[in-house]
């Protein structure tokens, strides 16, 4: 332990023997050094026998207490002392002389030397004075040290009183806000992040409040989920709890460069071991953890027996994420009891879209058509669905809360539409399959659209992606996972890259086939691939898909027919008698211009949306395929128009 050049040394309450100081000592008689080097042992001592090399180690380390003989250089000791209070103000300098030199000592004592010691100097006054300094540096700590346990006493006094305040709050959520906010000043954390449990026989939870840089944080997952993102992001976990009482979980960034900002915090970490168990919550972090479960419990008892928890988003028309969640933990208990299905969307508007294409010719921009029952999902999970949509665009630019208000206007009085983030909505459809959801989204899209100056296009940026029960998930936080991940995927469709005055169904497929990027990642599941097959192996490819997507109830099917072997023919054959479950299209592209050599397909099922496009060239089909739910649509769409078929309304 050290004394710092400020006089206080750490740690603090340390006994006062413990103390180290860094003694100085500037004198050319050989017996005081060695007096110095028998004495002095407990301290770090340097010596010196001459005023340079006194100066040089002044200069390296700063000194706590200095001896200086000041008959040095005819008398230039003298002018070390002054010059040494320059070099480390806070040191005590004691002067040494002999009989015959005490004026030069009283004139030492003048320059701000602390003492005078005649030579030779003995053992006991050489540790009293030592100890006299040791004892002047405790007395300083411990002042230092009472002085800011008492500021502490007071801030956490003040903390103490705004959690006990909680309790008065408007509800979970603004108590949870000022709790993070709380906890960020009482801490010195970066960020917190509180996340409340949605119910009281649930294990799930919602991220109720965020400060700072944590805006990554999932706004819903198990408990598990929660602390597996705190244990990837070295995150310090704060459980919300009292006895068998449990109310969340408080997440703390810690300040980069901080060594030990959270004393009395645990790290999650489930592999520990009873010789490595994380220490338990102590102190004063345990104390407005306590004290904060107790008053977001009593807000929870009075939400429930109020009602509280049914309120709308105070920015738009939707509902609260919380009242959403308790919608949907009963719409999963009613799915699962009856064998019913319900479906989940999580809309994001993105908040910084360039108006300008990528390059010259791309899009910007594609058709929205009006809806009837249908879907697109890829064959396994439900894929995600786009459009586009730029809140701050000049010309037609939507708020999010205008975009609440044409959702509502798009979706069934019984659908549970709720606000997130400022954002990002979440639209719940009970008894709602993945056909169904699509024809939501398409009627979302042409609502949105009818709102923008250039009726019937949108720009990029609004993304949807869904995820239906069971097919996709057995609870909502599986749902609302792979839901936010489909959202995002189809920024890279390859819609996107579709001029719009590109009219011409012929002129469409050269593009895709040219335009189309071959996914390196296979995990990539609705990226094009690169398509070229026989005639026959199509076929058969067809068949297989068409096969697979019966497998899940409801199916929409667009395929070019035409007389021969052809696709068409292939999915008519294989599906036999009309079935209610099916509606089929198998249209004749021929008379359309550059069409006459198109083989396509389009499969929208309950749980997949498949997508294949090429030219028969010679026997060999050259062309592109992908589990791209909006490329389906939009080709399905396009075809019919070719055909002179409204498909879709």
């Amino acid at each position: 332990m050290t004394a710092s050049p400020e006089g206080v040394w750490s740690p603090s309450r340390a006994p006062v023997h413990e103390i180290s100081l860094k003694v100085l000592a500037v004198i050319a008689d050989e017996a005081t050094h060695t007096l110095f080097s028998r004495v002095i042992t407990s301290d770090q001592l340097m010596l010196a026998r001459d005023l340079a090399d006194g100066i040089a180690l002044a200069e390296t380390g700063a000194p706590d207490v200095a001896f200086i003989d000041v008959g040095l250089g005819d008398g230039a000791g003298l002018a070390m002392v002054h010059h040494l209070k320059a070099l480390a103000p806070d040191a005590t300098v004691f002067a040494l002389t002999t009989r015959a030199a005490l004026e030069a000592g009283a004139h030492a004592v003048a320059l701000g030397g602390a003492g005078l010691f005649l030579l030779p100097l003995g053992g006991d006054e050489l540790l009293n004075a030592v100890g006299a300094v040791r004892g002047r540096f405790a007395e300083r700590a411990l002042r230092v040290q009472l002085e800011q346990e008492s500021a502490r006493s007071a801030r956490a006094a003040g903390w103490i009183a705004r959690v006990a305040e909680l309790a008065d709050a408007r509800d979970r959520n603004a108590a949870a806000q000022q709790l993070a906010e709380l906890f960020v000043e009482a801490t010195g954390a970066a960020a917190a992040a509180v996340f409340l449990a949605v119910g009281e026989r649930s294990s799930e939870l919602a991220r109720a409040a965020v400060t700072g840089p944590l805006d990554r944080a999932p706004a819903y997952g198990t408990e598990t989920d929660i602390l597996d993102f705190a244990r990837r992001e070295q995150l310090v976990v704060v459980p919300l709890a009292l006895r068998r009482l449990s109310v969340g979980h408080l997440l703390l960034q810690k300040e980069p460069g901080r060594s030990s900002a959270f004393p009395s915090v645990r790290r999650p970490d489930s592999s520990a071991s009873t010789s490595r168990r994380a220490p338990l919550l102590d102190g004063l972090v345990k104390l407005l953890a306590t004290q904060a479960t107790t008053a977001l419990a009593l807000l929870g008892e009075r939400e429930r027996s109020t009602g509280g928890a049914v309120m709308k988003d105070p920015a738009s028309s939707a509902y609260s994420f919380a009242y959403y969640v308790d919608v949907a933990g009963r719409e999963i208990d009613k799915a699962r009891r009856y064998g019913r299905r319900f479906t989940i969307a999580t809309i994001v508007i993105e908040p910084e879209v360039s108006a300008a294409p990528e390059r010259p010719g791309d899009l910007a921009f594609w058709r929205a058509a009006p809806a009837q029952p249908a879907g697109g999902l890829h064959p396994g999970p439900i894929a995600a669905f786009t459009g586009g949509l730029h809140p701050g665009q000049a010309q037609g630019g939507l708020h999010p809360g205008q975009v609440a208000e044409h959702l509502l206007r798009a979706v069934r009085d019984t659908d549970i539409l709720a606000r997130v983030e400022e954002n990002e909505f979440h639209l719940l459809m009970p008894e709602t399959a993945g056909l169904e959801a699509h024809a939501c989204h398409r009627r979302m899209l042409s609502r949105l659209a009818g709102s923008e100056k250039r009726a019937g296009y949108l720009p990029k940026g609004l993304l949807v992606g869904v995820a239906t029960f069971p097919h996709d998930g057995q609870s909502l936080a599986q749902l609302l996972r792979i839901a936010r991940r489909r959202a995002d995927a189809t920024k890279a469709s390859i819609v996107h890259r579709i001029p719009q005055d590109l009219r011409s169904v012929g002129e469409i497929f050269s593009l895709l086939v040219r335009e189309a990027p071959i996914a390196d990642d296979p995990s990539a599941i609705s990226a094009p691939r690169a398509l070229e097959l026989s005639v026959a192996d199509t076929v058969l490819l067809a068949a297989s898909v068409v096969k697979n997507a019966l497998r899940g109830g409801a199916v929409f099917i667009m395929v070019a027919h035409h007389d021969g072997l052809s696709l068409g023919a292939e999915v008519r054959a294989l599906l036999g008698a009309p079935r209610e479950d099916v509606v089929l299209h198998a249209l004749d592209l021929r008379s359309s211009p550059g069409c006459d050599d198109i083989e396509a397909l389009c499969v929208l099922a309950e749980h997949g949306a498949y997508a294949l496009v090429g030219r028969n060239q010679g026997g060999l089909v050259r062309g592109i395929h992908a589990a791209d739910p909006l490329l389906a649509d939009f080709l399905a769409e396009r075809i019919g128009r070719a055909a002179g078929l409204r498909v879709f309304g």
